[in-house]
């Protein structure tokens, strides 16, 4: 049985996915299997899956019975299914690993044994002209170990840290198989039912290692979404609502009546509430909040001569 089982969901991704392949290969710890899901693509993806599983024993193909597309959330579940490692983590298509990925978060879960779950910040990146790099600043979270539910609170509903990406985590199987692996009627937010599920029952332990990069480009699904409007970066929008009011029942079902996680359930859900004095007091809130944190972002010698124009206004 291999320590870790690593899961690819593949639509259409022939530009990308030996590459992904490879930083699966190239990982210092090798103790793993590979798990590539065909989501019913019609390029040279499951070509591409086939032949890696020919040339290397840890890799494996797995194709949709009929070979049609149900989403990432049903192939992420197909894989963990098939899966037979004892900690899970995921990769799609168009993402890499850095090479010290397993081996260090390996490393982290046997220092914190309790943790059913660790991650830590990705690099977000695409080419062109010019490139572009972020990376995801975790500093005030990372380097402890977090006690359900708190990131709930913080990471997914006010959304004060960032969610971590799928190429960002490691779960123990255990963990996944008890609360029951993604939501598939969710082709956006699909990750963060997952998220929120763990973040409610088990303890997390956050690092402050980048050690996988998120590629950015047109063809992607969260691309697509922000064109439709479906998906907003930041700003309200349907997609969220629909996975709040998810949250909202998922919360509800777990009996859980922790006041931050109450407010902060509610706070979130404010943009789409009905109009009345609540809703005006949490907006005005939403709005005050969103101001600190533009000044946060300003060089401290700008946010300070900001602060003194505002002193002097009558």
């Amino acid at each position: 049985m291999p320590r870790v089982s690593i899961i690819t969901p593949v639509h259409n991704a022939e530009a990308f996915l030996g590459e992904a392949i490879a930083s699966v290969q190239a990982q210092t710890e090798t103790d793993w299997e590979l798990i590539v899901v065909d989501d019913g693509s019609t390029d040279d993806s499951l070509a591409i899956a086939e032949a890696a599983a020919r040339d290397d024993g840890r890799i494996r193909s797995v194709s949709r019975p009929d070979g049609r597309q149900r989403g990432a959330a049903a192939a992420r579940n197909a894989g963990l299914a098939c899966a037979t490692g004892e900690f899970i983590a995921f990769l799609d298509a168009d993402d890499l690993y850095e090479p010290t990925k397993l081996a260090l978060e390996l490393t982290l879960f046997a220092r914190h044994p309790q943790a059913a779950m660790v991650y830590g910040p990705t690099l977000w990146w695409r080419d062109g002209e010019p490139p572009w790099r972020w990376v995801e600043p975790m500093h005030r979270e990372a380097g402890r170990l977090h006690m359900p539910p708190g990131l709930v609170s913080k990471v997914i509903l006010s959304l004060d840290w960032h969610v971590p990406c799928t190429c960002g985590v490691l779960i123990r199987r255990s963990a996944i198989n008890e609360v029951g692996g993604f939501e598939e009627r969710f082709t956006l937010y699909e990750d963060q039912t997952l998220w929120t599920k763990l973040f409610l029952r088990y303890p997390v332990f956050v690092h402050a290692h980048c050690l996988a990069r998120y590629r950015q480009h047109e063809a992607s699904a969260s691309a697509a979404a922000t064109k439709s409007g479906e998906y907003k970066r930041e700003g309200s929008h349907h997609a969220r609502a629909a996975f709040l009011d998810w949250s909202a029942e998922h919360i509800s079902a777990m009996n859980l009546t922790a006041a931050d996680v109450q407010r902060a359930l509610r706070l979130a859900r404010a943009p789409y509430a009905e109009p009345g004095p609540q809703r005006s007091l949490d907006m005005l809130y939403l709005r005050l909040k969103r101001l600190v944190r533009r000044l946060r972002r300003l060089p401290a010698r700008a946010a300070r001569a900001l602060l003194r124009t505002l002193r002097r206004r009558p």
